[in-house]
């Protein structure tokens, strides 16, 4: 008989259920620079210029006990994005041209899904006695999951004639809004992904002892996702993401991403039902899209270890997307005087990255490559116990220009940070000086003050 402490310690369903909000909003302006010819704009073109959006998620989750080697995650999120402009396109049959049509307003789109999805992992290891490679060790964690999206945003889409000879494309209203449209259509069907790890054991050569050894990554991650949609009569697989990362000798990282679409083209370059292994080509996608890049940091070691900066900068939650951790995570990157860690006297941060898209061409005849690199130099190093200098810059390769240069200096005040940035150049200039908590759970009580100067 299961006694009454049992019953208080034993949790209910409902503690296992978990609700979430986060919420985003975004505005910017468009203005043209000091030397443009178009540079007499009065402040009412501005305000006709800005753009504004807001992003609501509610994800729902529960937690269930693992199933032995399987854990079970059923989920419900509801998203909603409010827009104040939306695109209409037309076809004008006098001058044979597509006109636009901006009309602001208040405009909304939503997306729900529901989902149930299980992961579990995978373990092989190899031992070797003898020698300096002692172990391997690969790690496969597969997941899978089944999942439902009514098609809340088909009402946000629209078919239009681009050419004189009939053919159509088809737009979102939302089209080069500051926040993207939700992707139309139903979706019922498998998502499945595969990550994958692997490490090595190996002889540490700065260390002489008989059972000195250490663990190296080979491979930090190689993942690939993809899903099957059952109830659509068309373009039922999904495109194929696949990412990969690696560390080189502990200091230069390297990653590397790529969408692969499963489907053939026409002359057009216009996606047809027909897989690209079909018809003895042997090839399982087209590339539409992929980035590279690499880079390396350098650093002096820590004056104190035990106040190393650790995860308070940015507070845990499980009810983080992956998308808004990643804003969070560019946010640090666009601050660091907010995140400046006084323990470690000097940085150094050196990468390049390699981006390219498959984009549609201004006529709508057909598609094109478009390419991006640039190489971006960090650092920042302190000239007091209490005082931190850095910069960052961002050279674009494609332009052959500085697009970006921003330069900071933090203060530290004890339980408090001081932050001063400064962008003298790049397309927004700026000046900007925030007295914030260090505690990452109260960085949000700021006080900012930021003022912009036209380009």
């Amino acid at each position: 008989m299961a006694s009454r402490r049992d019953d208080v310690l034993k949790s209910k369903w409902y503690e296992k259920l978990g609700i979430g909000y986060n919420g985003q909003l975004q505005n910017q302006f468009s203005f043209f620079s000091s030397d443009s010819p178009y540079n007499k704009m009065n402040i009412g073109q501005i305000i006709d210029t800005m753009q504004w959006g807001a992003q609501h998620n509610i994800p729902i989750g529960l937690s269930l006990p693992q199933l032995g080697p399987f854990q079970i995650s059923p989920g419900i999120s509801y998203q909603e994005r409010w827009y104040g402009q939306k695109v209409e396109r037309s076809w004008n049959n006098k001058l044979n041209k597509v006109d636009t049509n901006l009309r602001k307003g208040f405009y909304t789109g939503r997306e729900m899904s529901f989902s149930i999805s299980v992961a579990t992992a995978i373990f092989g290891t190899a031992n070797f006695k003898k020698g300096n490679l002692r172990a391997i060790r690969h790690v496969i964690r597969p997941t899978f999951g089944i999942s439902y999206k009514p098609d809340l945003a088909g009402r946000d889409y629209y078919e239009v004639q681009v050419d004189s000879i009939g053919n159509t494309y088809r737009f979102s209203y939302y089209d080069g809004s500051i926040l993207q449209a939700f992707s139309e259509g139903r979706f019922g069907g498998m998502n499945f992904g595969l990550q994958n790890n692997l490490e090595i054991k190996v002889r540490d050569r700065k260390d002489t002892s008989a059972n000195a050894f250490k663990k190296v990554k080979l491979l930090d991650n190689l993942a690939l996702n993809s899903s099957y949609n059952f109830i659509v009569d068309s373009f039922k697989l999904s495109p194929i993401s696949i990412l990969a990362s690696t560390t080189l000798f502990e200091k230069m990282n390297i990653t590397a991403s790529t969408t692969l679409d499963p489907y053939q083209t026409d002359k057009r370059g216009r996606r047809i039902d027909r897989y690209m292994w079909e018809g003895g080509s042997g090839k399982i996608g087209r590339l539409t899209s992929g980035s590279l890049s690499f880079g390396t940091s350098f650093q002096s070691k820590s004056k104190d270890k035990d106040k190393a900066k650790g995860d308070d900068a940015l507070p845990k939650d499980q009810f983080v997307t992956p998308e808004e951790q990643q804003q969070q995570m560019d946010y640090i990157r666009s601050n660091p005087a907010e995140f400046a860690d006084f323990n470690i006297p000097w940085t150094i941060n050196v990468s390049y990255s390699l981006n390219f898209t498959r984009d549609i061409k201004p006529d709508y005849s057909g598609f094109f490559t478009r390419t991006f690199s640039s190489i971006n130099l960090q650092g920042d190093f302190n000239f007091s116990p209490n005082w931190k200098m850095g910069g960052n810059t961002f050279y674009d390769l494609n332009r052959k220009t500085i697009a970006n240069l921003s330069l900071f200096v933090s203060r530290e005040m004890h339980c408090w940070q001081m932050a001063i940035n400064i962008t003298p150049v790049g397309l927004f200039r700026s000046f900007n000086i925030t007295i914030s908590p260090k505690s990452g759970l109260l960085r949000d009580l700021r006080i900012n003050r930021t003022r912009q100067f036209p380009s």
